[in-house]
């Protein structure tokens, strides 16, 4: 009798053991299987959920002014870059009321200071979207980051080769800027129009976007591997996307800004999430 009851227990230690690991296995192994065009989010240590993740793939794509006219200095040379594993990128900037479970009252909804918390979480510097990514893996337990500004150019572009995401015409209700024709007078809640080809919102314009990347003047000798250039003027750091105030020609996929790193001027930022290979 004694030994059947050392048994029982023995295999309850086994079976709770195996629970505990089969609870405990990382994230990054179920999303070993995720595809190209899944969504997904991870769960935040209070049992909220992260930002919407969205599965970009692999590939090869042409960086910089694709047009014969209309080009800065700064989106030069043309150069091919290919990203050998495909990653997460969320769906959405991060929204006020995402940063503000990480430091609630740093970020602002946009130039009038107030929203509601699915607008972009705006005014903040570069540092302060890099520490929210450092959170959020530690949250998490996956690695977040901010995207280099080749991955940043490749999710927008979703295979395009045009000036916009959507196409050759600037046109109409396709995103938030001055001369977009649309209603809004500041920053908008994010998800206002339609998504690029490959799932994400406000691939541009409603407001800029930090990426990891140091300021440089062009791409020449930037990396072709998709990784963030960690060379140059490190005191400033590169801006994409374009906003609310700018028009055609800063929303472009191809156009970018250097900004001084610890400055607020408005600029938001999207995430990256590493998957396993």
């Amino acid at each position: 009798m004694k030994r059947a009851v050392v048994h029982a227990a023995f295999l309850a230690v086994l079976l709770a053991a195996a629970a505990a690991a089969f609870e405990a296995q990382p994230a990054s192994q179920e999303r070993a299987a995720l595809e190209p065009g899944d969504t997904f989010s991870d769960t935040l240590s209070s049992g909220a959920p992260g930002p919407e993740m969205i599965v970009v793939p692999a590939g090869t794509f042409r960086m910089g002014c694709l047009s014969a006219e209309g080009c800065s200095e700064y989106e030069l040379p043309v150069r091919e870059v290919t990203i050998e594993q495909p990653f997460a990128v969320s769906k959405y900037v991060v929204t006020l009321e995402q940063f503000n479970r990480f430091a609630p009252g740093r970020a602002w909804a946009g130039y009038n200071f107030e929203g509601p918390g699915t607008s972009p979480a705006s005014w903040l510097s570069w540092a302060d979207a890099r520490a929210y990514t450092e959170w959020l893996s530690e949250e998490t337990g996956e690695k977040y980051r901010l995207l280099s500004e080749a991955e940043w150019e490749y999710v927008v572009r979703a295979g395009s080769t045009t000036p916009y995401p959507w196409g050759e015409e600037f046109g109409a209700n396709h995103a938030n800027c001055w001369a977009c024709g649309d209603e809004f007078q500041f920053t908008a809640p994010v998800g206002q129009f339609a998504p690029n080809a490959w799932g994400l919102y406000d691939a541009v314009g409603n407001g800029w976007e930090w990426v990891e990347d140091c300021w440089n003047d062009n791409h020449e000798g930037a990396p072709s591997d998709g990784s963030a250039r960690l060379e140059g003027d490190c005191s400033y750091r590169v801006i994409r996307g374009g906003s609310w105030r700018d028009g055609p020609r800063e929303l472009r996929s191809a156009f970018r800004r250097p900004v001084e790193k610890r400055w607020f001027s408005g600029e938001n930022f999207r995430v990256a999430r590493e998957l396993a290979p």
